[in-house]
Formats: structure tokens, C-alpha cells, sequence
């Protein structure tokens, strides 16, 4: 891939620009943001066209692009099942858990994952819920960090560590201006980008290569590819469960998808955003995911350093003025992602630790902190960018200590009645520990940290319910012996 001098101005100038006009746009929210409940629920009257592109743009990030690319290139369709995973789950969170947590966010005014725990299971269970939610936001924001960095390395020449840095310094301070209102509106705009960007480049390299047919022929003749390279199901039922137990699960606890619950207008607007949104998150990426497979099996492209697979293709396999739109298809899908999930661990933080801890009650100071916490969460991600740059592996094990800490106690607590405090907050550091240690360990055995974490806290949760019920029934028969 070779980008001439001239055409590097272009895209310096191009990225220059659209930075400014998303830093415009953002402050153009911060002087009509005035409340905290504005800040991080965006006054709980968003409309639907928004909700459904900002749904879709925390779902589809820069990681989806850049990392599933990647994956699809090397790897083959196979990979499609990390984009099920995704769509699966919003399907699942949709319809049976969405009416639940917007009744309850509307009967308590909560802001938070902990929130609810807290009113499920105490207090207590605010902070194993704060942890687990922090280390997947965390993650995956940090995730935006390096997405983003690649972008400044290819346009600007910016060592990726350097443009690390300047990636957490922009988005930082996008973030910190406008809040939730600002983040679901200028979702708006680059989720329009990103969707159409996406869909157009998929149909033009479909064309150009010939189609599925000769993609296909392409595959029998040659000998680095296997004929299994086209099939989707050729992977090991191992490497499907991961993406299903980390990327997807961790969607149904995960604080950004419940706080869009809340900052809908209304439940219907919640519902139908969330339906839609589902449809539009697999069929965005399965076209990136058959982007990669084309971009091996059809364009023939051979690419030193896979992960930049996406810029070979955007710059070497179609016509630059088009090149230079989908790399800033590419931005707004990184800035869409990562604004979510800095505003969703901005109000874990002033929810979970602020608010209690403090016992800050005044409007003025929580909106203040919530803007520090901004500063605070863009730390966490910052760290975990500059220590694991890897951005798929990065994404699972956030959200793989998310899954083991709050699966099971959170969404079957909806459910069931019966699991007490003990049970939850016990559930819920258990899994969270072990999956700790297990991915400090190395994963021995090669066992994934969510096949251990998730097991033991479902294990702690239906153990302490059996025995307390049992408990209590035997306390009971007692009493009524005695009477």
C-alpha cells in the first residue's frame, strides 16, 4: 500500500476538518447541557431515528471493522459467528429483558447496571457490578484508542503509541463537552456515515471481484486457501461459545445497552430503536466480515501486516476520492463507539462510587463529577490501550469478566425471586475473582477465563438460593411445630 504525498495532504486535511466539525458539533451540546440526568440520560426523551443509529454505533465499532476485517481476511467466513453473537444478543436482550429494565429504570430513576443490582441485591452489589462494567468499557474504549491510532499512523505518520495518546486526548474531550444528548446525535450523523459507507464499499469490491461464484473458483485454485476458507461452519464449537459468552453476553449486562433503554422517549421508541437496530448491526457485519474474505479470495491482495488489511483495501483496491470517504467511514465508526462507552463508565463511576459514597445529592456537583469521570474512565482505557494493543483479544476479556460477574445473578434475578443478597453478591464476586486470576494465570489449559468465571458465580447463585430456601423452610416447620 503506497499513499502519495499529495494524497496524504488530502487525507490530513480531510481527517483535520471532520475532527473539528465533530468538536463544533460537541460544543454546541455542552452549552445546552445543563442538568445531570441531560449529561447522562439525555433528558430520557431521545427519539427513534437517533436511538437506532446509536445503538448501532456501539455495536458496530472500530474493532468490528478494523479487527473483524482481519479476522474474515486470514480466517475465512467462519468468523461471521462473532456477528451473530452480537445480533443474537441484542435479540435476546430486546425480548426478554428491555420491558423489565425500563419498567425498572422508570419506577426508580436509575442511571446504572448497579443501580439496578443495588435494588436487587444491596447495596453491596454495587461494586462487583461497577468493576465488571468498568473493565468491559474499559476495554472497549480502549479498543476506539487503537482503531484510531492506526488512523493517525497511516495519515499522519504517527507512531502508534503517539497516536495513542492523541486518539485519547480527542475523544476525551469530545466526550467530555457534549454527554449522552451530544454522543446519541452525532450518532446520528456517523452512523448514517458508517452504514452507507459500508454497504457501498461491500458492493463495489462484490462487482469488481466477479461475485461469489468466482470468489469461489478462486478459493479451489488456490493453494494458500482451504476449501473450507468459504464455509461458515468450520469452526470449533470452542471458538463459537467464546464470541457467544463474551462479545454477546456481556451485551445483555453491559451499561451503554441499558442506559439507551432509559434515554428513549418512551418504552415503544426503546423497543422498536432496539429491533431495528439488531438488523441493521448483522447485516453491517457480515458485509465487513465477506469484506475481508474478498479482500483475500477475490482482490488477491497480499498483505504484509494483516491488521491494516481494511487501508490496503480502501486504498489500493478502489478509486482514492472513494478511499478517502470510507477512511472517514472509519473515523465516525470509531468516534461513534468510543463517545458510548466513555459517557456509559462516566456514569457507572458518579452512580456507583460518587453518588453513595459522597452522598452527593445537588444537580450542579453531579453533572461536574460526571464530566470528571470522564477524565477518570479515559485513564482506565488509555492503560489497557497502551498495555494490550490487540483489539479483538482486548475486547473478549473485558467483556469476559463483565459476563462472569453479573450474567447470572443480574438476568436471573429478573426472573426469579428467590436468590437473596448473600446469593447474588456472592455469585458475583466469585466469578469476577476467578476470572481475574485465571486470565492473570496465562488461561491454563487453554481454557478461556468465562468457561471458569461464568460456571462458579452460576454455581455460588443456585448453591446458596438452595441452601437459604431450605433454610427458611426449615425454620419455618419449626415454628409452626413450636406454635
Amino acid at each position: 500500500m503506497f499513499i502519495s504525498e499529495t494524497n496524504q495532504t488530502i487525507l490530513i486535511l480531510i481527517t483535520i476538518v471532520y475532527g473539528a466539525a465533530i468538536l463544533a458539533y460537541s460544543y454546541y451540546f455542552y452549552r445546552r447541557t445543563r442538568t445531570y440526568e441531560s449529561f447522562n440520560m439525555g433528558g430520557r426523551s431521545m427519539p427513534l431515528l437517533p436511538m437506532i443509529l446509536t445503538i448501532v454505533g456501539g455495536a458496530v465499532g472500530g474493532s468490528t471493522v478494523l479487527g473483524f476485517v482481519t479476522d474474515a481476511y486470514l480466517l475465512g467466513m467462519g468468523q461471521i459467528w462473532n456477528v451473530v453473537s452480537l445480533a443474537f444478543s441484542v435479540v435476546i436482550f430486546t425480548l426478554f429483558f428491555l420491558k423489565r429494565i425500563r419498567k425498572a429504570g422508570d419506577e426508580h430513576q436509575l442511571f446504572s447496571v448497579g443501580d439496578y443490582a443495588a435494588i436487587r441485591y444491596g447495596n453491596a452489589a454495587r461494586y462487583p457490578a461497577f468493576i465488571g462494567n468498568i473493565a468491559a468499557l474499559g476495554a472497549l474504549t480502549g479498543l476506539q484508542f487503537v482503531a484510531l491510532a492506526t488512523v493517525f499512523n497511516l495519515v499522519f505518520g504517527l507512531e502508534m503509541t503517539i497516536g495513542i495518546i492523541v486518539s485519547w486526548i480527542f475523544i476525551t474531550l469530545k466526550t467530555y463537552l457534549g454527554g449522552l444528548t451530544a454522543v446519541i446525535w452525532t450518532d446520528a450523523v456517523q452512523g448514517t456515515i458508517q452504514t452507507i459507507g459500508i454497504t457501498v464499499l461491500f458492493f463495489l469490491i462484490y462487482f469488481s471481484t466477479g461475485g461469489w461464484s468466482n470468489v469461489s473458483e478462486n478459493v479451489s485454485q488456490t493453494a494458500d486457501l482451504q476449501a473450507e476458507f468459504l464455509n461458515p461452519f468450520t469452526m470449533p464449537i470452542s471458538e463459537i461459545l467464546i464470541p457467544f459468552l463474551t462479545i454477546g453476553a456481556a451485551t445483555l449486562v453491559r451499561q451503554d445497552m441499558w442506559q439507551r433503554v432509559w434515554a428513549a422517549k418512551n418504552i415503544r421508541t426503546s423497543v422498536i430503536s432496539n429491533w431495528l437496530a439488531c438488523l441493521v448491526i448483522f447485516i453491517t457485519g457480515a458485509l465487513v466480515i465477506i469484506i475481508g474474505v474478498f479482500a483475500n479470495a477475490g482482490l488477491g491482495i497480499a498483505a504484509d501486516q494483516p491488521n491494516l488489511i481494511y487501508y490496503e483495501v480502501i486504498f489500493g483496491a478502489i478509486p482514492f476520492w472513494f478511499g478517502s470517504v470510507m477512511l472517514i467511514a472509519l473515523v465516525a465508526t470509531i468516534l461513534s463507539c468510543a463517545d458510548s462507552f466513555f459517557i456509559a463508565g462516566s456514569t457507572t463511576m458518579v452512580s456507583d462510587i460518587i453518588k453513595p459514597m459522597l452522598k452527593v445529592k445537588s444537580d450542579a456537583k453531579l453533572l461536574r463529577y460526571s464530566r470528571l469521570m470522564i477524565i477518570a474512565m479515559s485513564m482506565v482505557s488509555l492503560i489497557l490501550a497502551l498495555a494490550i494493543p490487540r483489539l479483538v483479544e482486548l475486547w473478549m476479556t473485558g467483556s469476559a469478566i463483565l459476563v462472569a460477574a453479573l450474567l447470572a445473578p443480574i438476568l436471573i434475578g429478573m426472573f426469579w425471586e428467590k436468590p437473596g443478597k448473600l446469593a447474588g453478591v456472592a455469585s458475583m464476586w466469585s466469578g469476577l475473582i476467578l476470572t481475574l486470576v485465571w486470565q492473570f494465570a496465562g488461561q491454563p489449559f487453554e481454557i478461556h477465563p468465562v468457561f471458569v468465571g461464568f460456571p462458579l458465580s452460576l454455581i455460588v447463585l443456585l448453591v446458596i438460593t438452595f441452601f437459604q430456601n431450605n433454610h427458611n423452610s426449615g425454620k419455618k416447620s419449626s415454628e409452626d411445630c413450636t406454635a
